[in-house]
């Protein structure tokens, strides 16, 4: 039960059906949502539905986001009560779905929501990419158009058309494609709303679903027989004496047959899922979300079929790099706008000897009044270098959990077995993907930490000896490579002058 409840809270968190649906306005959805959740996770432990178990990466995170709340304290005060709350809300999700979710029922019904979501999104991305371009009204101080934009009903083909007569005299028109559920285009690249409104975030959400579908679409791994003794493959027993023999069947006459092409066909929604998702990711033009959609398909395809994987991935990814990503003068604007914030983020190191500008400072403090469009370099710049390590440990212990239980000798269900390897796969793309992106706080990225957290869990209750701990050693070897990230990020901004 609480892992339904929780999500429905990540659909809400995702979707913001509050945001398009007038009726929705106003009532606190996600708050009763979380309440909600709390109050289900606690039926189900008395009712013995569920264990808790205390997963690496939960301590880890919980330091983190404290962390971030103290450093902000301390350099903003006047914003520790916003930054506070947008932190206590990312620990709430996070939380809730490592603990509601900590089931195999639960991870499944997980991964069929963030599936779901990245679907809808997709598909409202799709339908806005083929609507004609119209007049947009944007906030007066919303010179970018990276929030809502108001439709007027004028036709246009550039900017110029929309200041022309305009309604609204000294308006803040552009001209995009308007989509379903009050979405629109930004520089004619698709997205969705809310926390996802930027086309590159829409398209790494988008991208790390790719393995969560694919495991749902997979058949339950079957029980391996044992072997006989010495490694020999274990014989069919000889049938009894006199008993008639039934010849061997060509395959048409066998249900051999059958089966594939009932495999076929239950791969085809999943196939048509990562389509979209691709075309998707063409429309919003995102060099990192190409990136991302190619990385997680190389590494599937590599699973499933080893060397024909990468043979798959190749004929895959010239197409993708052809056409998405943008090129010309756009392109390197943005790719010179991104080394000046890295440069920035160094400087805020220097300054703060360290400690950090404070969480959600970063674009108050820049002089592009952006933020740092790398969340290793963010976590650095706002909580400091130990929140830059406590940052990585999250995502280490994250990535081991799945890894352990997918590649352990741990007895787990068909549930643990599958989604261990999907998630371990959606992990890299997220580790991958924010290395263009500020998502050191992003709700949708602790989702799927908490993912990770709940396959934990679940694990757990069908193998109690499944332990995944963090040593020393580890910590060291991780935050060591953080340092040495930094120096390498520092010696090539240098290079590039």
């Amino acid at each position: 039960m609480a892992a339904w409840v929780v999500c429905a809270l990540c659909a809400l968190v995702i979707l913001k059906p509050q945001e398009f649906i007038p009726a929705l306005e106003g009532i606190p959805l996600v708050h009763a949502a979380f309440g909600l959740t709390l109050l289900c996770v606690a039926l189900d432990v008395v009712w013995r539905r569920l264990k808790p178990t205390l997963a690496p990466q939960v301590v880890y995170a919980l330091a983190f986001l404290a962390w971030a709340a103290l450093t902000t304290a301390l350099k903003r005060p006047a914003a520790l009560e916003e930054r506070g709350l947008q932190l206590a809300t990312v620990a709430g999700v996070f939380l809730a779905v490592a603990f509601a979710a900590a089931s195999p029922r639960g991870v499944r019904a997980l991964a069929i929501t963030l599936v779901g979501c990245a679907v809808v999104t997709t598909a409202v991305a799709i339908v806005q990419a083929f609507q004609p371009y119209g007049c947009m009204l944007a906030a007066p101080d919303d010179w970018e158009g990276k929030g809502e934009l108001e439709p007027d009903g004028r036709p246009c083909e550039t900017n110029l058309d929309c200041r022309k007569d305009p309604p609204v005299p000294d308006g803040n028109y552009r001209c995009e494609r308007p989509g379903p559920l009050g979405t629109s285009t930004i520089d004619g690249r698709v997205r969705y709303r809310g926390s996802l409104a930027d086309p590159n975030e829409l398209s790494l959400m988008a991208g790390m679903s790719i393995p969560l579908a694919i495991a749902l679409a997979e058949r339950r791994v079957r029980r391996r027989a044992p072997a006989a003794p010495g490694g020999a493959v274990p014989r069919a027993p000889a049938p009894p004496r006199g008993a008639r023999l039934r010849p061997a069947l060509p395959l048409l006459l066998t249900d051999r047959l059958l089966s594939r092409a009932a495999a076929a066909l239950r791969a085809l929604p999943v196939v048509a899922v990562i389509a979209a998702i691709g075309a998707m990711v063409v429309l919003s033009r995102s060099r990192s979300g190409v990136i991302v959609y190619l990385a997680v398909l190389g590494l599937t395809f590599i699973r499933w079929s080893g060397t024909l994987g990468v043979v798959a991935a190749c004929f895959i990814g010239p197409p993708m790099l052809l056409l998405g990503g943008r090129s010309g003068d756009e392109a390197s604007e943005s790719s010179e706008e991104r080394v000046e914030l890295l440069r920035e983020a160094f400087e805020m190191i220097r300054r703060t000897r360290g400690i950090g500008v404070g969480a959600g400072q970063f674009g108050d403090e820049s002089s592009l009044g952006l933020t740092a469009h790398n969340a290793y370099l963010l976590a650095a710049s706002e909580t400091g270098l130990l929140g830059m390590c406590l940052f990585a440990l999250v995502l280490y212990a994250s990535i081991k959990v799945p890894l352990s239980i997918w590649l352990g000798d741990a007895e787990v269900g068909p549930a643990a077995r599958r989604f261990a390897p999907a998630i371990f796969v959606s992990l890299c793309g997220a580790l991958l993907g924010i290395f263009f992106l500020s998502w050191a706080y992003k709700d949708v990225l602790y989702m799927t930490l908490g993912a990770s957290a709940a396959l934990y869990g679940a694990a757990r209750a069908e193998d109690a000896r499944i332990s995944v701990r963090v040593s020393l050693r580890e910590v060291a070897l991780v935050c060591g490579g953080m340092f040495a990230v930094l120096v390498l990020l520092n010696v090539l901004l240098r290079f590039l002058g």
